[in-house]
Parts: C-alpha cells; structure tokens; sequence
C-alpha cells in the first residue's frame, strides 16, 4: 500500500532542507526521500569542510609569521573538519527533520508513474513532488585518469592525513580556496587551470591580485594549461599538461580534480514522470517546475547557479509555487557569491564587462582601493579593491569587492541592490569607524555628487556656460536657477576644471566660474593681491614651496621653473580645488589664482584658503630674512 504525502522533495541537500522545511512550515505533509544522510553536499563535503579547513589554515598561516617552522599535524586537522560537520548534521538529522513533521526515507528513488516513487520497494504518492538531486564532481576523460587515485571534494576530506603534495586540477573556487588552505598547511601546492587565469568569472584586475597572492605564498601556477595524460606508480602520481604547444609532467602524492559540477540526473527513471533534461540539468520553467505538471525541480540539478544560497532561494520559491495558488517568478538579477580566499573575493550581479555588453556607456563605474580604508591599513600586507557599477540614475548593476570580509561587505551590496535602494544614499548612513564597510560610504559619497551632477537641470547649466546652447537661452535658464535652483547652481558652479597653465606671460584666461580667484583678473569681486617677492625668484618659490608643504590637504602636482600647480582636497569630500601660482619676474611678484574643479566650494572657500596661504607665506618669508 501506497504512502501518500502533500510533498515529497527528493534529495536531501541544502535545496531539499530549505524545501522540505518551507512545506512543513505551511503544516504541509512532507516526505524527504535521499540514498544518503541529510546535508548533501554542502554539509558533507563542500562549504562546511571547506571552510572548516580554510579557517585552520589562516590560523596556521598567521601562527608561522612567528613561528616559520611550526609543523602541522594534518591527521588532527582533518578530525576537526569531521567534528565540525558533525556538529551541522546534529541540526539536520532525521531525528531534528521528525521533530519539525518531516519524515526522512534513506533510499533511491525512482519514478513508477506522474507522481509516484518506488524506494526499497515502498511506493511513495504525493500530489506535489520536488526533485533536489544535486549534483557530482566531473570527471574529464583525461587518458589514464580512471587508473589514478584522484581526489574529489566528495573524497578529500575522508582522508587520514593530507598527503605532502598534491596537484589540483582546475582553476574554479574549490580549486582556488584549497589550493591555498593546503598550501598553508604545509603541503606543496601545484595548481592547473586551462584558462589564462584562475577564477575566470571574476573581475580580471582583482583575480591577478589573489594569482599573485597564491604564488607569492608558494602555490605553484599553471594556467592555460591543458591536462593531456595521467599516471600512477606506487605513491607518485603523474599528470601530463600541455602549455603553449610544451608537455611537461607534475609529480605529486596527491590529485585533486576540481573541475566543477555535473547534474544527477540519471537512475531516478526520470522519463515516467514525463520530466525532461538532458546532461546538464532538468529543465524548468521561470516557476522552477518541470515538463511534468506538478513537478518541480531546484537547486544544483537545475541550475544554472550551482550555490548553496541559489538552492535555499530556489527551495522556498518552487515549494510556495506547489502549494500556493499565485505563482512567483524566479530572478536571477540579484545573484550573487563569494570566493573565500584570502583576501576573499565577494561578487554581486553584473561585471563590468558584462555591464557594458548590456548597457554599453550608460553605466558608472566606482573604484576604491583597500589601501585608502583606514580599518584595512591596521593589518600588514593587506590587499584589496571595491568595484561597484551603477546605471546612469545610480543604482546598482553589480560589485565585486576583494579584501578581507568581502563576504560580508557584498552582502550590504546585496541588500542596497535587491531592495533598489540608490547607492547615493548611502552617503548620509552613519557606519562605526574604522571598519571596512565604511568603503560603501565613501563610494556613496562621490555617487551622491555625480547624481547631482547628472540632474538634467545641471546639464543644461553646463551647456549653457560651455557656450554650447544660443544666448538668449542662458539668460531663461538663468532666471529659472534665480529662482530657486540651489543644487543645479552649485553643480554648476563647482564642475568646472579650469584651463590651466601660463600664456603670454600670465596665467590662462580667467574662467567663468564663479567660484574662482585670482591676482590677474579685472573683476573686483573675484580680485585677490599677488604674493611679493622675497628677495629673488628662488628665495619666494623656496618660500612658496615650505607654504605648499605645510599646509593640511595640499599637494604639488606640477612644480616647474615659474610655475607650480597644487590641489587642495577638502578632508571628507575630497573635492578638489586647483591653485595656480606664476612667478611674474617682470612685477616681481607671484600670481595667484584658485578655482575648484569638482565639489562645494565656492568664492569664499578660495578666497580664505587664499588669505590663510598669504598669511603663512609671509609668514615664512620674515622668519627666513631674520635668520
């Protein structure tokens, strides 16, 4: 006799927990069918071993700074791997599923009709069937591979000790993260990847880094590399590759093949339930239920995002459209993972390549480097960049942040983009300091002003004063400012970068801008004095230069014989003003002139900064006549 459930989800990993909780949840009954133990794969033998061992690894890592010959016993590393997953089976055992109405059925299922299975001879209906099958390690037909003791991620971690080298075939995460955890651990690394470089969905500039990282650490790169042959005599493993045309032999105790994923989809007599795929995945629609009407299928035997975090998304969505008579749509917009090396690599949405195929130039693209966090500098050697990629109104396409917390830092990517929350808001959110999601702010900051900038309003400000519109038009436009466009004029009046530089013995034209001064316009509002000469030429430019030098916030950009160019950054804006000064040897006096490029400052900000620099010049230039 027939066992009939409102649910029954096959497969118990992170896809059939998430589903199989759902339902239960909605007082559903619920069947969860798997041939092996709850968890799947993530508990078992991906993310939780995984991170198990790469946090091991960082403590030894860290350890040996100050102790360069501290041995690791791996045997003792590995046991603590095993508790660890212990620990996360206790919280999804068959005993913890039954507490929550969930009945576990260990066996292999296969289909006997639409919506019935058959596992070790017991039929199982249910009016809604879920199918969380998972997915493998593949396997490439490399020759002579079949007669290797190769590892997998499924296999590595049931090992006694880790062997004293080991090759890692494939470039992808897993083969990333454990090549530099075993790396650590004091086992020779040698990592093979057929790309030009290793993690190849990622940002380009931010993956050479961690490439570098890796060798820099010891980890032996091949990269566009092929694996041509395989061999095994005793304990030595042998691995051919092909590079540039070249075959050369790596021999090592240890094969990890880590080449990504393959869907299960055979042996479940999948084709009496009328569900069709093929090698890849079961197909689904944007519902996530099959060709068969009533039958849904998620996670890694679907695709096309093998995550754990894909298949919980995945899970909740495909069991509510089983039991709920409105149907929701899958989005796979806000995607989004996280490579867990060290420094870890966070990612969300769009690069910007990809950004660029589907938007082309209306995007904008955000960079902020690791080394200008405050919280990152407090750790030596530390390494990372932020990329954020916004649409032309500024909110988010995708990020890729590698830096230590990555992981943490995209995820409040992740929320700002899937709420579609504009990231220049982020600039008045107050974050604790010094942490390394204060990077969002700054970003935020510098997008709060271009959103300004980009107001259509601005715009025609600037086209208007750049002598692109007609005449009368400036006059109407403006008017309108006069009355009461505050953010377009101060757009206006601060985006202008001045026309550097000396002609004809003076200073550039003045430009029209009307935050600007200088000592060589007729304009008496915007007229300031010349700074006099000390003495000679050298003596005011040796002057000049201790002023420059001293003086919080300003840089010398371009130093020449009459000439030199600073800029002043405001201290949390960092917008910028530039400062002109020309030794007029004919008046003996040097010209002077200040005009901000980018930011809020305006007539009276470059006229103070210019009284407090004449101040101090003259300051510097009595101290040195009475010396």
């Amino acid at each position: 006799m027939a066992k009939m459930y409102d649910i029954a989800i096959i497969g118990a990993g992170a896809a059939g927990l998430t589903a199989a909780f759902t339902a239960a949840g909605f007082s559903k009954k619920v069947v969860l069918i798997d041939k092996n133990l709850p968890g799947g794969e993530c508990t078992w033998s991906g993310c939780i071993p995984s991170k198990s061992l790469i946090n091991i690894a960082e403590e030894v890592h860290h350890a040996k700074k100050y102790t360069p010959d501290l041995q690791v016993d791996t045997s003792a590393v590995l046991k603590n791997i095993q508790d660890v997953i212990q620990k996360v089976y206790a919280g999804e055992s068959p005993e913890v599923l039954k507490k929550s109405g969930i009945d576990f059925v260990n066996g292999y299922a296969k289909f006997v009709g639409p919506h019935a299975v058959e596992v070790e001879g017991e039929r199982i209906e249910a009016k809604k069937i879920i199918l969380s099958t998972g997915s493998s390690p593949m396997v490439p037909p490399i020759e002579g591979l079949d007669q290797v003791s190769y590892l997998t991620n499924e296999t590595i971690f049931n090992l006694d000790s880790f062997p004293e080298t080991m090759t890692i075939l494939g470039g992808g995460a897993i083969g990333v993260e454990l090549s530099q955890a075993l790396n650590r651990l004091g086992v020779k690394v040698t990592l093979v990847e057929k790309f030009e470089r290793i993690l190849p969905k990622d940002e380009k500039d931010q993956v050479l880094m961690i490439q570098q990282r890796l060798i820099d650490e010891g980890v032996i790169i091949h990269t566009s590399a092929t694996a041509v042959k395989a061999s095994q005599q005793g304990g030595r493993i042998d691995l051919t590759i092909e590079k540039e045309g070249k075959e050369t032999t790596i021999t090592s105790e240890g094969l990890l093949v880590a080449l990504g994923r393959k869907a299960n989809v055979e042996g479940y007599d999948l084709e009496i339930a009328g569900v069709k795929y093929d090698s890849k995945s079961i197909h689904v629609d944007e519902h996530m239920e099959t060709a068969a009407k009533g039958i849904y299928a998620i996670g890694d035997v679907t695709g096309p995002y093998q995550l754990s975090h894909m298949a919980n998304y995945q899970g909740i969505t495909a069991t509510q459209n089983a039991i709920l008579p409105i149907n929701k749509k899958i989005d796979y917009e806000n995607l989004t993972w996280c490579t867990y090396t060290d420094p870890e690599l966070g990612r969300s949405g769009l690069s910007e390549e990809e950004a660029r195929e589907k938007y082309g130039n209306d995007i904008r693209v955000y960079e902020h480097d690791y080394a200008e966090i405050d919280r990152a500098n407090t750790k030596k050697g530390s390494i990372g960049s932020v990329k954020i990629i916004l649409d032309k109104k500024g909110y988010i396409l995708g990020a890729s942040i590698l830096g230590d917390r990555a992981g943490e830092i995209i995820s409040q990517i992740q929320t700002i983009k899937a709420l579609h929350i504009n990231m220049g808001k982020l600039s008045g959110v107050i974050h604790p300091y010094p942490t390394y999601s204060e990077v969002l702010v700054k970003i935020g900051k510098k997008v709060y002003v271009d959103n300004l900038l980009n107001q259509p309003v601005v715009k025609t400000f600037n086209k208007a004063r750049a002598g692109e519109l007609p005449a009368e038009k400036i006059g109407i436009y403006g008017a309108a400012a006069a009355a009461g466009i505050g953010i377009a004029n101060m757009a206006i009046k601060n985006n202008v970068k001045p026309k550097l530089g000396v002609k004809n013995g003076r200073l550039k034209e003045m430009p029209i801008t009307p935050n600007a001064v200088s000592s060589q316009t007729k304009s008496k509002d915007k007229y300031v004095q010349a700074f006099p000469y000390i003495d000679s030429r050298q003596q005011a430019k040796k002057c000049l230069i201790g002023m420059l030098k001293g003086y919080q916030g300003v840089e010398i950009v371009q130093n020449e014989d009459n000439y030199i160019h600073a800029v002043a950054k405001s201290k949390v804006f960092k917008f910028k003003d530039d400062l002109e000064f020309y030794f007029n040897d004919a008046a003996q006096q040097i010209e002077f002139r200040s005009a901000s490029r980018v930011g809020t400052s305006d007539a009276g900000v470059n006229r103070k900064r210019y009284e407090e620099m004449r101040r101090r010049y003259l300051s510097i230039a009595s101290h040195n006549n009475r010396r």
